[in-house]
């Protein structure tokens, strides 16, 4: 029998990896702000998310770790029904996930919990909001040392608005606490933690998001150091820090406003109505850039038509329009794609345009 070859790379793994990339990869951005990780601190990374400036990129193997932390839930679930609590990981009214949005921001601010449990041994009678997480040793330890407020904020945060809107919708038989429980993904072992309720705070946080969400421009950053250990690993470096420009979805565009007396909705002035979350993602040829996002670029001088005339520190001009209207346009796509942005002046690169109704891509 033939010896079994070394490889370098795992084919096995490498195969699984690859299916969970074009399983998750695909999937879409969410359409609203997320009570998941309105705790972070960066209001800018906020506003970039809430308008899809990037599409976050992530290795197969960290989506197969994403579906990990899922799996444990129904196993949580079980063990919380094995001590003798009731747990509701379904509303009984709608047999759907608990969910809440934020009527005050149009609905734009809103989550989903893991469920609501009752008959925890310390507190029998209390509903609790019951959030799952899991966590690395490492992450594990800082919890039990400091306690989800610090070691985790984003998840305070996130119980708190869960806790209002509970008690919104179901008034007194809401939920004044919540329930926080992590596992261990290197020993399996289980930290739990019960919160109170803040009203101050919660409301705190709907103002937060109402903020970011009705910013026509993105907010300050946490930092303007590109080195600054929260913005390198943010997925919005490139665009905050360096001089790559959002996607030329609709919500880039200095034509639409989320509404606030709708669903989640979004209005463009350009086609007078509603704009859906699927035309959304793909824009048109009206898209013009809000100014601001071009600004490591260069800076607004000019209107021509319904056109951006943009103008580069060394005087030089390029204009962000339709194409077909004016060959000489650039479309807000063209933009996104060219990486170096003095290709915008390139007077052979606009011939080549110009002679073949080219785009570049």
């Amino acid at each position: 029998m033939a010896a079994v070859p070394a490889s370098v790379v795992d084919p096995v793994a490498s195969a699984i990896f690859a299916h969970y990339k074009a399983k998750y990869g695909v999937e879409a951005q969410r359409p609203y702000l997320g009570a998941s990780a309105i705790g972070k601190p960066c209001l800018r990374q906020h506003w970039y998310s809430f308008r899809w400036a990037k599409q976050p990129e992530f290795s197969g193997r960290l989506y197969r770790v994403f579906q990990s932390g899922h799996l444990q839930e129904p196993r949580v679930y079980a063990d919380l029904r094995a001590i003798g609590c009731d747990v509701y990981s379904v509303n009984p009214a709608t047999n759907k996930q608990f969910g809440w949005s934020e009527p005050s921001t149009g609905h734009h601010f809103r989550g989903n919990t893991d469920g609501i449990v009752t008959g925890l041994p310390q507190a029998p009678k209390a509903p609790h909001i019951l959030e799952i997480k899991t966590a690395s040793d490492k992450y594990f330890r800082e919890m039990q040392k400091s306690g989800v407020k610090q070691a985790k904020p984003e998840h305070w945060a996130q119980m708190q608005s869960y806790m209002h809107w509970s008690i919104v919708e179901f008034g007194e038989d809401g939920c004044k606490r919540a329930i926080y429980i992590v596992v261990n993904k290197d020993n399996d072992d289980i930290y739990t933690e019960r919160l109170e309720y803040d009203a101050q705070a919660a409301q705190a946080i709907i103002d937060k998001a109402l903020a970011i969400i009705t910013a026509a421009e993105p907010p300050v950053g946490i930092s303007t150091d590109p080195t600054w250990y929260e913005c390198k690993f943010c997925d919005y470096h490139s665009i905050c820090h360096g001089t790559d420009v959002p996607a030329p979805t609709c919500r880039s565009c200095a034509h639409i406003t989320p509404k606030l007396d709708g669903d989640g909705a979004w209005s463009c002035h350009v086609h007078a109505g509603q704009v859906s979350d699927n035309i959304q993602r793909d824009g048109c040829s009206q898209h013009r850039y809000i100014p601001i996002l071009l600004a490591k670029t260069a800076k607004p001088v000019d209107i021509d038509g319904d056109a951006v005339v943009y103008q580069m520190a060394d005087g030089r001009q390029f204009i962000n329009g339709d194409p077909k209207v004016n060959s000489r346009h650039f479309a807000s796509s063209e933009i996104h794609a060219i990486k170096d942005k003095t290709f915008l002046l390139d007077e052979e690169v606009m011939k080549f345009r110009v002679e073949f109704d080219g785009r570049i891509v």
